[in-house]
């Protein structure tokens, strides 16, 4: 009897796994279909599918992107007689939740053979984590860690986007293997503490000049930290497009 018990609960439990993953490879109802191609109606739909399941949905297995999970980062790394290592670990992106889609070309039947682009806005783009900071120069050492806070302001971005269409089960997956992404803001503010241990007012001074001089620390660090978004973000769209079949996401012609 107990034998019998331990196979019922295994194939109920197999049974609502199954149910579960079927479930998982569904377009939600309430967001609206568009034909292949329609740049307009798949730009308000995708908007509409931002505003209403940026935390998720783990029935239907959407994972959240409101809290975007990013590579540690080495911004800074000069080895010699007057070196300075920094790098940001444990970092957080935040801000996804509230971009608008502006367009969206070449989803089209064969989206291998289009050129694929998207354009959004982000009101703020932050991300928060940790900081390692080494360093030393002629008169200043530092061996410090901390918490430190990133917010872009205002940007527009502009994704080329390459992908292939893989089949599995004679179903037709959209696979994304790279992207490129140009970023414009109006603004960028990062804080860091504790850089100095025993130097308050050094710490708020350097916060002071970054900021001050933000354009200069961006074209320096911007070709580094482009990449890194850009494995997370092609992570994050591959969750979702290697879940639902691409056909399934578009009404039928």
């Amino acid at each position: 009897m107990k034998c019998f018990v331990e196979i019922y609960l295994k194939i109920t439990l197999l049974c609502l796994t199954w149910k579960s993953l079927i479930c998982a490879l569904q377009i939600p109802s309430d967001i609206e279909k568009c034909h292949f191609g329609d740049g307009k109606c798949i730009a308000k739909s995708t908007n509409q599918f931002i505003r209403r399941y940026a935390k998720g949905d783990a029935k239907i297995g959407l994972p959240p992107f409101d809290n975007i999970q990013v590579d540690d980062i080495t911004l800074i790394n000069s080895p010699g007689p007057l070196w300075i290592s920094y790098t940001l670990k444990n970092q957080v992106l935040k801000g996804f939740e509230n971009a608008t889609i502006i367009s969206l070309s070449g989803l089209d039947r064969e989206p291998e053979q289009n050129k694929l682009e998207v354009k959004l806005k982000i009101p703020s783009l932050a991300m928060h984590g940790n900081y390692e900071l080494r360093g030393r120069g002629i008169i200043v050492y530092t061996n410090s860690s901390g918490s430190t806070k990133s917010d872009m302001q205002n940007v527009r971005i502009t994704i080329t986007i390459k992908g292939f269409i893989e089949y599995r089960n004679k179903k037709r997956y959209l696979k994304v293997y790279d992207m490129a992404p140009i970023f414009e803001l109006d603004r960028w503010i990062l804080s860091a503490d504790n850089l100095f241990k025993e130097n308050t007012d050094l710490t708020v001074l350097l916060n002071r000049v970054i900021n001050e001089k933000w354009i200069e620390f961006w074209n320096e660090i911007e070709s580094t930290i482009l990449p890194v978004y850009t494995r997370s973000f092609v992570n994050l769209i591959n969750k979702f497009a290697q879940a639902i079949p691409y056909d399934d996401m578009f009404l039928p012609d």
